[in-house]
């Protein structure tokens, strides 16, 4: 304080190059923030103080700028009422004020002489801006007779407003025209430019001053489950030749095997992820960004998905997201690719669960290949198993098919209806593992030569294991992809514990 003091003593005589040195150090008349004249007493002060604080309190006041303002009311009182901050202040206005009068007798000496208006103060508290900001413009005039603002029309010669910024637009423009005393007017300008810090941000608020339905989500990261962004053609090309290679494995599992049911609800999701990515593709192309509903359309759409391979991508930013980043990777260059992307985001906890549940499916699929020696059976019995009624489970009813008086193997209700009642199947060839347990049961129909195999515990068709894996591990991917947050880790790390245990327990059932 005792130095500011010091140097405004010293360029006494330097009258401009003072006030320049001080209003940069000061830039804010807290007296214009109070809406109460220059060198106002204490009292004054607390009671535009109480008044405003009242008034722009954010628990009274639901405006959104409220609360900023409410600050700024409080940094000013928090100023003036320090005494050292306040002399500093009154020794800048008795500056500016002496200044302003010599050079009104100066101009009068001089045959009344146009002279300029003092701009004292014309200022924005941000150089950029971001959509939904709120700048704080200030200015204070001397020497004028008007001054208008292009935003508010005609204004005080001092004061302060907060602009809040709705709209996306590269510049924001601020002209302020002051008239003179001997009738010229003055133009001053302050421009504001769009912050860019964040391409994406600045891409979407562009995009929606053109379109104002767009969906910021598409704005968001893609990513391989959702339904958000775009994904240019050869990325398109190598996810579908995936999905494809696994749908195509499902189908031959659907059709050799007897998890039907489970793996019908595994085609389902397949197919679901696969419209997921024409849908996306769509989005990136000019043809059909707009008409996605034609991949509701029954066979129109699979000429639509045989057009997105071959339709190029818009070269910009759409509605539907940011241009994606050019692919020119092979499909076992794409797969490469991946499995290094996964690798290096999984930590170690989360690829032993994540491989255990691969281990699982492998144990399943070579369990399900196996073949045996087959011993022709003929079914000699069936019987059912009532248990005692409950009240929270009523009866349960287990049913039986015995083979040779010798081997009775559970089977489920609509396999004993199809086999007893409606004699389906006539002919049965029983396999055994080594231990002795029955692997499967081969049924054919002697007159149209159909066949289809019984099997029992995890292979089993009304078994649920495989169906809550598949489930689990669905739940597990969303974990794996949305929990990441410091807060979120611990229950994130406990559920691939318990994924881990489950899958295990999967294994031991299907092995032994």
């Amino acid at each position: 304080m005792f130095l500011a003091s010091y140097l405004l003593l010293f360029l006494k005589k330097s009258r401009s190059l003072a006030i320049k040195i001080i209003e940069a150090a000061l830039m804010i008349n807290y007296y214009v923030v109070l809406e109460i004249p220059n060198f106002s007493e204490e009292t004054v002060i607390k009671k535009a103080y109480r008044k405003l604080s009242k008034k722009y309190h954010p628990d009274v006041n639901k405006d959104p700028f409220a609360h900023t303002y409410f600050l700024k009311i409080n940094e000013a009182y928090d100023f003036l009422m320090d005494a050292n901050k306040r002399f500093l202040l009154h020794q800048y206005l008795h500056t500016v004020q002496h200044a302003a009068a010599t050079n009104s007798q100066e101009t009068n000496h001089v045959h009344q002489k146009a002279v300029a208006p003092d701009i004292l103060l014309f200022a924005v508290d941000k150089k950029y801006f971001k959509v939904g900001d709120y700048i704080l413009l200030q200015w204070n005039i001397s020497n004028c007779r008007r001054v208008h603002i292009s935003l508010l029309g005609d204004v005080h010669f001092s004061g302060t407003h907060y602009i809040k910024m709705e709209h996306f637009t590269e510049e924001f423009i601020i002209l302020m025209t002051v008239e003179a005393t001997d009738g010229t007017l003055y133009k001053y300008q302050i421009k504001l430019l769009y912050d860019n810090s964040n391409p994406v941000q600045a891409a979407f608020e562009k995009i929606k001053a053109q379109f104002p339905q767009v969906d910021e989500i598409h704005f968001k990261k893609e990513s391989f489950f959702g339904m958000n962004a775009r994904i240019n053609g050869n990325e398109f090309k190598n996810r579908m030749l995936f999905l494809g290679t696994l749908q195509a494995i499902c189908l031959v599992f659907f059709i050799l095997t007897s998890l039907k049911v489970i793996l019908f609800l595994l085609g389902l999701i397949l197919f679901w992820l696969t419209f997921a990515q024409l849908y996306k593709r769509a989005h990136d192309t000019l043809a059909y960004k707009n008409k996605v509903y034609y991949l509701f359309v029954p066979f129109y759409n699979l000429y639509i998905a045989a057009q997105l391979f071959k339709t190029p991508t818009e070269p910009a930013v759409n509605e539907f997201g940011m241009l994606p980043t050019a692919s020119k990777h092979t499909f076992l260059g794409w797969i490469q690719q991946r499995i290094g992307t996964i690798n290096q985001h999984l930590t170690k906890l989360q690829k032993i669960s994540m491989g255990s549940f691969v281990l699982l499916w492998l144990v399943v699929f070579i369990k399900a290949s196996v073949t045996y020696n087959e011993q022709p059976m003929q079914l000699t019995n069936h019987y059912t198993e009532t248990s005692r009624p409950s009240k929270q489970s009523g009866i349960n009813v287990d049913y039986y098919l015995v083979f040779n008086e010798k081997y009775a193997v559970n089977v489920s209700e609509d396999q004993f209806y199809q086999i007893v009642h409606r004699k389906a199947y006539n002919r049965f060839a029983l396999a055994q593992e080594r231990s002795g347990e029955v692997a499967y049961v081969r049924m054919t129909n002697s007159e149209t030569q159909q066949t289809d195999k019984l099997r029992f515990g995890v292979l089993q068709s009304s078994n649920p294991l495989l169906l809550l894996v598949s489930l689990l591990f669905l739940s597990q991917l969303y974990v794996w992809q949305n929990l990441t947050a410091p807060k979120e880790k611990s229950f994130a790390n406990g559920y691939m514990i318990f994924a881990l245990l489950f899958y295990l327990y999967g294994i031991l059932v299907t092995v032994f």
